[in-house]
């Protein structure tokens, strides 16, 4: 069974094709700056190099042709080869579970756009454009909450007046579940230990980030919320703020609904701290060389990371296994350093040698000091592997919608 899975971006798609029989990667690429200069798609098949080729791609419509037409020209012999495609979709609304797709499904993740607008254009537009391109397949959307749908529904609720959790269903469904739940059973692989018995920390951290608390297997808790602002610092998004300073900030500067919303989600984060960039990488550089700015957006997203793992610890009781996941999570040694500084009397003590080479050596790496009673991973994750699984089980089930 070939299973495409699609990963839309505002101005990027990635795409990995499996045969799931033995859960293996058949080709995988990414295209890159969709509708900007200097768009560029890299692929690679089996034991090939990636393949990196300069294209002219205005819309997503001209990115999957881009796709397809690759994939023909190596994997695939035709589209019709194709018996499922995932499509990542940010939020599922009342859908937890990955669902076929059909109008009413789309509806509903069209009416969830307002809690996640950097993300549902592009996916909504990518999905449109594969079910007109290939008709023959299962569409199938995988959600980014459905790994959080165990969260006790105490650490779910707003204290907002009842009606919004009970009418409207406004509550915490978080984000991340696919990389949450793949490195959270890569680790427990890893340390050859049932799931089950773990106490495990998250932390997904990269343009997006987030953590989670997750004991037997299920999430408990998590930082984002109902929308995709809530929580750590991002990188263009703020976190959390005093949700008293919103309709002040917008009298004070005139600011519409859809300027306080484009201030919080592209206007914050690393970029409106640091004034230097969105990306780390560009933050930790400019740190290095003493601008204050980038100091304090690297001190204050490390600071936020630290009292996000506390508040987890106390959640889960102690913690057997902290994971450091995504871009930011497995590149940095500075923030993995910096959020754990001072707490080696709570047991997280990073040795520092194995911490500078994590990532490089394989996608499971453990950096904890001998002395260190909790076990410090940094893993690679692999979204789309979770994906991939999550389409098989809709395939499998009844065509129904689950609330």
């Amino acid at each position: 069974m070939k299973t495409l899975v699609i990963n839309s971006g505002s101005s990027s798609l990635k795409y990995t094709l499996f045969e799931m029989a033995h859960e293996t990667v058949l080709f995988a690429g990414r295209i890159e700056r969709i509708g900007l200069p200097g768009a560029v798609h890299a692929f690679q098949g089996g034991s090939d190099g990636e393949t990196r080729n300069a294209v002219n791609i205005s819309d997503h419509g001209q990115a999957l042709d881009e796709m397809l037409a690759t994939l023909t020209a190596g994997p695939l012999e035709s589209l019709e080869q194709l018996t499922a495609v995932a499509h990542r979709v940010g939020h599922g609304g009342k859908y937890w579970d990955a669902v076929r797709i059909d109008e009413e499904v789309l509806t509903e993740i069209r009416r969830m756009t307002p809690m996640i607008p950097l993300h549902h254009p592009a996916m909504i537009e990518e999905i449109e454009e594969c079910r007109i391109r290939m008709p023959h397949a299962v569409h199938v959307a995988v959600f980014d909450t459905w790994f959080h749908k165990s969260i006790p529904l105490e650490a779910a609720i707003y204290g907002l007046p009842y009606r919004y959790f009970a009418d409207r269903g406004y509550r915490r469904t978080g984000f991340h579940g696919n990389s949450h739940a793949y490195v959270s059973l890569a680790a427990a692989q890893s340390l050859g230990r049932p799931l089950e018995t773990l106490k495990v920390i998250s932390c997904h951290l990269g343009n997006g980030a987030s953590i989670c608390a997750i004991k037997e297997g299920k999430s408990i808790d998590t930082t984002l919320g109902m929308t995709a602002v809530e929580g750590l610092i991002m990188g263009t998004r703020s976190g959390d703020v005093d949700p008293g300073l919103i309709p002040i900030i917008m009298e004070e500067d005139s600011l519409s609904p859809a300027a306080m919303i484009s201030l919080l989600y592209k206007e914050s984060g690393l970029k409106g701290i640091s004034d230097v960039s969105s990306d780390m990488r560009e933050v930790e550089a400019a740190a290095e060389q003493g601008n204050p700015r980038a100091i304090l957006a690297l001190n204050a997203f490390c600071y936020k990371i630290k009292r996000a793992i506390g508040a987890m610890l106390m959640v889960l009781g102690g913690c057997d296994v902290l994971i450091f996941t995504g871009g930011i999570g497995c590149n940095s040694p500075t923030v993995r350093s910096r959020a754990l500084d001072g707490t080696d009397d709570l047991g997280f003590v990073i040795d520092e040698a194995l911490n500078s080479r994590a990532c490089t050596e394989s996608p499971v790496t453990d950096i904890s000091s001998p002395t260190s009673r909790t076990r410090i991973l940094v893993i690679r994750t692999f979204e789309e592997l979770m994906m991939a699984r999550q389409c098989l089980q809709a395939i499998g089930r009844p065509h129904r919608h689950e609330p």
